[in-house]
């Protein structure tokens, strides 16, 4: 009970004291229709609607056309972004003063003009639409993206002189060697096709001799990789589909695949190379070891200092 014990011992008035004033703060609460109480400020259901609609938006523009798509995915989640919202008061509290308003602005406006051009290529009534649908305009992504300046500000002020040691990080590697390990890679390459007439007939041309790349160049559907010749990334087990990844790690250098049948397709494959799994030693990854100590002490500095602002306030959420 700490200091609040020691004062009911010697002053017991103040019991029914603080209790009416939670109920008289709860009352308030609850009759003004607010959907949260955050340190002696409120959050209304207008502000509340406001965000779901941002956090909707953004989803829609990152997973709108992804098989487990979720229209209502802002709404499912709620509870968790009034909380999130919240804790956000708290923090753009704590974070006045870390940049000016002409610098937020500036950051939106960057922001804002990166959504165009690169989102919707410079199609501007689509944009307007898109926010229109969602309810939202270009000043509220304004106001959120110069609040996230401010919070950014206040993480990079908040973890500012967390350092690492060569004996932490060490210690760090003798304890996660397993995960520093080099799994096995390889390097393929692939021509990708709707119809499995046409990939039996590239197929038989590789057979006689004709050159991947080309083929990979003019009939690939894979529009990043067919201007490289059917060139993927090394990657390694757990990144593509089981029948793509089986097929890939089965060949040796130089070889090709039989047709291989994915959700995305028909492909033939190419093994360019290979690498097997393999140990690194500390000075292999010591700068690896070092940037993930870190980013786990800025983690717990970052954490400990939401915790102590939301023990420092009374919060309390009321919408559902």
């Amino acid at each position: 009970m700490g200091n609040f014990g020691r004062l009911v011992r010697t002053k017991p008035w103040l019991v029914p004291l603080v209790a009416l004033l939670l109920i008289t703060v709860i009352f308030m609460i609850i009759s003004s229709n607010v959907a949260a109480y955050v340190g002696g400020k409120i959050i209304t259901p207008a502000q509340l609607a406001e965000r779901l609609n941002i956090i909707q938006f953004s989803y829609d523009l990152q997973f709108g056309h992804t098989a487990d798509y979720q229209p209502d995915f802002a709404q499912q989640n709620r509870r968790e972004v009034l909380a999130q919202l919240a804790e956000e008061q708290l923090l753009l509290e704590a974070a006045q003063g870390l940049a000016s308003e002409e610098e937020q602005a500036e950051y939106a406006a960057q922001l804002l003009d990166w959504l165009k051009n690169n989102l919707f290529q410079g199609d501007l009534t689509g944009f307007q639409e898109k926010l229109a649908s969602h309810h939202i305009d270009e000043e509220d992504l304004r106001v959120y993206f110069g609040n996230n300046l401010l919070l950014t500000r206040l993480y990079e002020q908040v973890v500012t002189g967390i350092t690492v040691d060569e004996s932490e990080a060490q210690a760090y590697y003798e304890e996660h060697k397993a995960s520093f390990d080099q799994p096995e890679m390889v390097k393929v390459a692939h021509i990708l096709v709707a119809d499995e007439q046409e990939a039996e007939t590239l197929l038989q041309q590789l057979q006689q001799g004709a050159d991947f790349a080309l083929l990979a160049k003019e009939h690939s559907l894979d529009e990043e990789s067919a201007p490289y010749g059917g060139d993927l990334q090394w990657f390694s087990r757990g990144q593509m589909e089981p029948a793509f990844e089986e097929a890939a790690f089965a060949l040796e250098p130089g070889q090709i695949s039989p047709i291989i049948v994915t959700s995305h397709g028909y492909h033939i494959i190419k093994a360019e190379a290979k690498e097997p799994a393999q140990e690194r030693t500390y000075e292999q990854v010591a700068k690896q070891a070092h940037q993930r100590v870190l980013t786990m002490k800025q983690e717990q500095a970052w954490n400990d200092f939401r915790q102590q602002l939301q023990a420092d306030k009374l919060v309390l959420l009321l919408a559902r």
